[in-house]
């Protein structure tokens, strides 16, 4: 994949380190925000000294970002492939996890009176499962945030498995309608192939099939909803054409708008398929997987729709229109926009003019409600302040993430241009075919999208190093470190 050196510049050290983040595994940790936890300092809950870390800024917009409860029920752990945080699912857990987020709501206004009535551009119940929540809870959920917040011109999400949209009663589809005063809703479902042996590998068959997937559809519009479908590709052993038949078979499902998802596995990852050597060894590599992407990518191009971010894809009729996905667009402009995350394993960001904080609660169901119970605004058990090296790799990663760095932009934020600030990163970059470089903008190339992880790697390398080093901070406990690239990403 890389061309000859042919630019004098001496970043000889940029692009060996860029040449072994390229050999390992691509993962999707760049949506996730510099830096990640692993790169975080730890705080104790409730800590005093952290209690004033957030200032949210009323001359900035606002995102709420929800994550009900840790909870899954699939019959293979994690569907085989999974990295979220998940527990097994019990009723009575959800609930109780439900009501603290709802008190960690409370909490929060209590210590920022001005988040009561502040506009709101996007809601998103996340976490992969939120429509298990059981819907009393669910509802209470929503009343809280409609008090908390003015919804009237936000997009709500609501993600879950196909089947829970359909199979409760009431639907949370409904109580959406009924309890927030919103602008527009949304459904996510994860779809992730349409294959039934496949589904069945990971477990997913009580999740729905292709039958489920339509009537998920169906649903959504019925209410006046846009719906969207994630898919994974590159699975273990996968055909290309098995590929292009999923993509072909979403779209005529009538989705409005599809994530597309290159598997992240490896040996020592910590997932149930990670420790199958067979599926491990049936995995493509990097340039086989960057080819599949490049043609899928096409596929979605030919079929009438635009690519938005990293991962996403909407139908073009949407393109300038009020009823596109907005949340994660503007979740990659900390310039403008602040995070609220609600709930284990939420984030939240607050910026300031050249200062920013980012914080992210406990991941357990236990360690959060622990966390919680303990009062005050600061639940969170990780928490950094940026300093304005680390707020330049935050905006790169993040507009990276969008498909675009605006240079005017940028220096009229730090009063820098980002080539002058990352010369030698660039160069190796722009040198190897990942990026193209404009008067007006930095952006991706085809095949770079598929290698941002490494890009937005080689741009935090140097940061993360000081961060690991000053903090004694490690990659993951289950991944290997000669495979995840851990060392040098965010």
């Amino acid at each position: 994949m890389f061309k000859p050196n042919a630019n004098p510049f001496p970043v000889l050290e940029e692009q060996s380190e860029l040449r072994r983040l390229t050999q390992r595994p691509q993962r999707h940790r760049l949506l996730h925000g510099y830096p990640l936890a692993a790169a975080m300092p730890r705080v104790e809950p409730g800590d005093r000294s952290s209690q004033g870390l957030l200032h949210f800024q009323p001359d900035r917009g606002l995102l709420v970002g929800v994550l009900p409860h840790p909870f899954c029920n699939p019959t293979v752990t994690g569907c085989g492939f999974c990295t979220f945080p998940h527990e097994t699912f019990n009723r009575g857990g959800a609930v109780g996890v439900m009501d603290h987020v709802v008190k960690e709501l409370e909490q929060k206004r209590e210590a920022d009176p001005s988040l009561a009535g502040r506009p709101v551009a996007g809601l998103y119940f996340g976490g992969g499962t939120a429509n298990l929540s059981p819907a009393d809870s669910f509802r209470t959920l929503c009343r809280a945030l409609a008090n908390t917040f003015d919804l009237s011109t936000a997009e709500v999400t609501l993600e879950g498995v196909p089947a829970a949209f359909l199979n409760r009663t009431p639907l949370l589809a409904d109580i959406l309608r009924e309890e927030l005063p919103a602008r527009h809703f949304r459904l996510s479902m994860g779809i992730q192939t349409f294959d039934e042996a496949r589904l069945q590998q990971m477990g997913r068959l009580g999740f729905g099939t292709a039958t489920t997937f339509r009537d998920v559809v169906r649903l959504g519009h019925a209410r006046g909803f846009t719906v969207s479908g994630d898919l994974l590709f590159n699975l273990p052993g996968q055909p290309l054409t098995v590929m292009r038949d999923d993509i072909g078979q979403a779209i005529e499902l009538g989705l409005d708008h599809l994530g597309l998802y290159h598997l992240v596995m490896f040996a020592g990852l910590g997932t149930e398929w990670s420790r199958d050597p067979a599926l491990v060894a049936s995995l493509p590599t990097n340039p086989v997987a960057a080819q599949h992407w490049l043609e899928l990518r096409s596929l979605l191009h030919e079929q009438g729709f635009y690519q938005t971010t990293l991962t996403n894809f909407e139908r073009r009729e949407f393109l300038g229109q009020d009823r596109r996905f907005v949340y994660e667009e503007r979740s990659f402009q900390p310039d403008r926009y602040d995070m609220i995350g609600l709930g284990p394993t939420g984030i939240s960001f607050a910026g300031s003019g050249q200062t920013a904080v980012k914080v992210i609660n406990p991941d357990s169901a236990s360690a959060y409600v622990e966390a919680v119970n303990q009062g005050g605004a600061a639940c969170w058990n990780r928490a950094f302040t940026y300093a304005p090296r680390d707020l330049r790799v935050l905006h790169l990663t993040r507009s990276l993430s969008a498909l675009r760095i605006d240079r005017p932009r940028y220096q009229g934020f730090f009063g820098t241009d980002p080539r002058d600030d990352f010369p030698r990163e660039f160069a190796a970059l722009e040198q190897e075919g990942l990026i193209l470089v404009s008067d007006g903008a930095i952006e991706p190339t085809c095949l770079g999208m598929f290698y941002a992880d490494s890009i937005a790697a080689l741009l935090s390398w140097k940061q993360v190093l000081g961060l690991r080093n000053q903090h004694s901070a490690v990659g993951s406990p289950t991944a290997s470190h000669a495979n995840s690239n851990s060392r040098s990403h965010m």
